[in-house]
């Protein structure tokens, strides 16, 4: 697991975390993944439920180390690695925790993530909490498709789109003709080249490619819009969390 002595050890200069052995014997004790970062993005704990999610024997091979310098069946994709950096930072800057769901083809099941600033005695952001869960009864409408692994946000990233406006978002961005999803919306052609066109004007922008540009810039190409997700079984949406 994680002792405290091995703290400062994990990166000369970096800030020193303490981790209190009440909280370390508790998250060694839970079955669901769970570990804490640094503002490096440097695991400074993880429990064996998540070195077991990432395929490893051990959580000490976690410790200390970044996700591109672990070698597991998680963080063989770069473009992944680096968006989960991107999350930690943002959960540190804006001290406000994040969902995503994590898709990997080589797991039976995705999973749901929970970030979370972890802050040191002072009420100082020094760190961010991982929570994950899996999710067995769930799937993604068939128009959907993911090829590699990807890490979706559940949270919509700001207000400047309606819950309305990103699901036309999430399918052009997915490269589908206005056709196509005239036909998955079950609406007219005229209705979705009308919404596109006011989508656009509402970026200030005329080409698609700048339509993409503009999207990644505000994180929304990772929004998965809630109708988008079929729910089954024990799992519903309730004030903008999911209850499992």
């Amino acid at each position: 697991m994680y002792n405290n002595e091995s703290v400062g050890k994990a990166k000369p200069n970096s800030q020193h975390v303490f981790l209190p052995k009440m909280l370390t014997n508790t998250l060694d004790h839970m079955h669901e993944p769970y570990a804490i970062k640094d503002l490096d993005s440097r695991y400074i704990y993880a429990n064996q439920a998540i070195a077991k999610l990432a395929g490893l024997n051990s959580p000490n091979h976690m410790l200390s180390k970044q996700e591109s310098e672990l070698k597991t069946r998680l963080t063989e994709n770069q473009y992944i690695v680096d968006e989960w950096q991107h999350q930690d930072r943002i959960v540190a800057q804006s001290q406000k925790s994040i969902t995503m769901l994590e898709i990997h083809l080589q797991l039976n099941h995705p999973y749901l993530i929970r970030k979370l600033p972890f802050y040191d005695d002072y009420g100082h952001c020094v760190g961010v909490v991982l929570h994950s869960k899996f999710i067995e009864h769930f799937s993604l409408n068939k128009f959907i498709k993911i090829n590699a692994p990807t890490s979706l946000l559940l949270d919509k990233p700001d207000e400047f789109f309606t819950e309305q406006e990103c699901e036309f978002i999430f399918l052009k961005l997915q490269r589908m003709r206005n056709k196509e999803i005239a036909n998955t919306l079950q609406i007219s052609s005229a209705a979705v080249d009308e919404q596109l066109r006011k989508i656009y004007e509402k970026c200030s922008v005329t080409h698609t490619d700048d339509f993409i540009e503009f999207c990644e810039r505000r994180n929304y190409h990772r929004y998965l819009p809630e109708s988008f997700i079929q729910q089954k079984g024990n799992i519903f949406r309730k004030n903008n969390h999911f209850i499992i």
